[in-house]
């Protein structure tokens, strides 16, 4: 689901007022592409674009969207971040390289800028949704419920964000708050059955296990190891093996933890250490990114 979510706020701009005709052709011709799923050829298009005008911050906004379908976040961001240098000001470039942060795993570079597109358009409820889930993947639920609020102040209707609050609300064994919010939904669009689903199956377990019917609050942890630093996230092993050796190699323990994804996809997810509280964790954090030049993202132990 949340990768679905995500890309509601990856968009083209489809005005180019002000550019030759030439220009306009191609860029026309490179959004039509992209609305044809023709993501590579898009790319080229507004490539030649970039050739004629480098200074148009549109043409490398749109590229990067291009490379996001294609899944090269990298060479994304490096588009994004060029459109920045040229306009800063560009409507829903933040949002762009928060999506693109989100995929590669860094959350809280993608909450910097959805940070910046809120300031900028704080009536924007998408940017509101999308650093509610990057605040979700780092444990902060407390903070993302509070974004799913705003949210729905915004948009009443928006029937993800609905459904989102719910599983949050489940997930903190909020259970009954959680019902309410699934039923919620399912009037808001009674026909997609996402909601209609989460809800049959919280119902199951709670008659399964009669005693988690009590809320409780969020404030409530469960006991575990603590927590981990994640150097990586690949899809290939090599990479992950990479990444591996790169740690041991300079004095940092390693392991590999493989763990697979609603879409049935294998993770390698390259970790260091075991740290038992999140203040130690970011003292090893900075302890990695000196001696390696990257920052690695805390983790709890054992899990996404």
């Amino acid at each position: 689901m949340k990768k679905i979510i995500f890309l509601i706020l990856i968009s083209l701009c489809f005005h180019a007022s002000g550019h030759a005709a030439s220009q306009k052709e191609l860029f026309d011709k490179g959004v039509r592409l992209f609305k044809q799923d023709l993501y590579q050829q898009a790319i080229d298009e507004f490539s030649k674009l970039i050739e004629l005008a480098p200074d148009n911050a549109d043409a490398y906004k749109n590229r990067g969207v291009s490379y996001m379908k294609q899944e090269k976040f990298d060479l994304a961001i490096k588009d994004f971040e060029k459109a920045k240098e040229l306009f800063p000001e560009l409507k829903g470039l933040y949002s762009n390289l928060g999506v693109a942060w989100y995929y590669k795993k860094e959350y809280e570079k993608a909450i910097e800028n959805y940070d910046i597109e809120i300031e900028m358009a704080p009536e924007n409820y998408v940017a509101y949704f999308n650093r509610s889930l990057c605040l979700a993947e780092l444990g902060k639920n407390k903070q993302a419920l509070d974004d799913l609020k705003q949210t729905l102040k915004l948009k009443p209707d928006f029937y993800w964000a609905i459904c989102y609050k719910a599983d949050l609300l489940a997930q903190v064994k909020e259970y009954a708050r959680a019902i309410e919010t699934y039923e919620e939904a399912i009037r808001q669009d009674p026909d997609n059955t996402y909601a209609t689903d989460k809800l049959a199956r919280l119902k199951k377990k709670i008659k399964k296990n009669p005693e988690q019917k009590k809320d409780k609050p969020e404030n409530i942890k469960a006991p575990g190891p603590g927590y981990a630093l994640q150097a990586g996230a690949f899809l290939n092993k090599t990479n992950a093996n990479n990444m591996k050796t790169k740690l041991a190699n300079n004095g940092f323990d390693s392991r590999i933890l493989i763990l697979k994804d609603s879409r049935n996809r294998t993770w390698y997810l390259v970790r260091s250490g075991n740290y038992a509280d999140h203040g130690k964790a970011q003292k090893a954090v900075l302890s990695l990114k000196t001696k390696l030049g990257f920052k690695p993202v805390i983790r709890p132990f054992g899990t996404w």
